[in-house]
This record gives structure tokens, C-alpha cells and sequence, in this order.
């Protein structure tokens, strides 16, 4: 599922920055972020845990990478909620092309990182 939501959000970009319309470049913003929380609730599931429901679900993911002792996916998690989806989608900052063809690739590396071939 995280990497549809990968592919899907690589096409919505290119498309956004193509045809300049910021509602789909917002929208590839998202979905690059749903990619990273469905990358992360997969390796939870693996060890057979959820993250907590509504709004306790980031610490949750956070708790549970920072217990396997990845501090580092940690801090990148937080850096892809602060700009896919608050700057990006949220308040509708966009980048230019290249920024946000670099966060999307850094979310690929991060579902990689947390498939169990990664």
C-alpha cells in the first residue's frame, strides 16, 4: 500500500508542476505521507502492533521506532509531518519541483528502510 501511495504521489507531482496547479501538488504532498504512515504501520504489524487510534497514533509510531533504536526514522517521520503534511498540504507552501521530488525519494528510502527486505 505505501508504495501505491508513492506512485501515486510521484504522478501527482509531476502532473502539479506540469499543468502548475497546486491543488495536486498538494495532493502529491499528502500522499507521500500516507505512503511514509503506511510504510510504518506495516512494520508495526509485523510485530504484531497497531498504533494507538486518533491522535495518540504518531506518538505511538514514534515510541515504536525509537524502541527498535531507530531515533534516526524517528526525526524523519517528524520532518515529513511538518512539511508534506502541514506545509505542503496543510498551508499550502510548495516547493519547487526539485525540493519536492527529493521528499518524495527520502519517503521512498524511508518505506524501503522499514519493508522487511530494506
Amino acid at each position: 500500500m505505501a508504495l501505491s501511495f508513492l506512485d501515486l504521489a510521484r504522478e501527482e507531482a509531476a502532473e502539479g508542476y506540469q499543468a502548475t496547479d497546486e491543488a495536486r501538488i498538494r495532493d502529491a504532498a499528502e500522499r507521500a505521507w500516507l505512503a511514509a504512515l503506511h510504510g510504518i504501520d506495516h512494520a508495526m504489524s509485523r510485530r504484531g502492533l497497531i498504533p494507538e487510534p486518533g491522535p495518540m497514533a504518531q506518538a505511538s509510531r514514534h515510541s515504536f521506532l525509537e524502541a527498535a533504536g531507530r531515533h534516526d526514522l524517528s526525526e524523519e517521520l517528524l520532518v515529513f509531518a511538518d512539511w508534506l503534511h502541514e506545509r505542503i498540504f496543510n498551508f499550502g507552501t510548495i516547493p519547487d519541483r526539485a525540493e519536492m521530488e527529493l521528499l518524495i525519494d527520502e519517503v521512498g528510502r524511508f518505506v524501503r528502510t522499514l519493508s522487511p527486505e530494506g
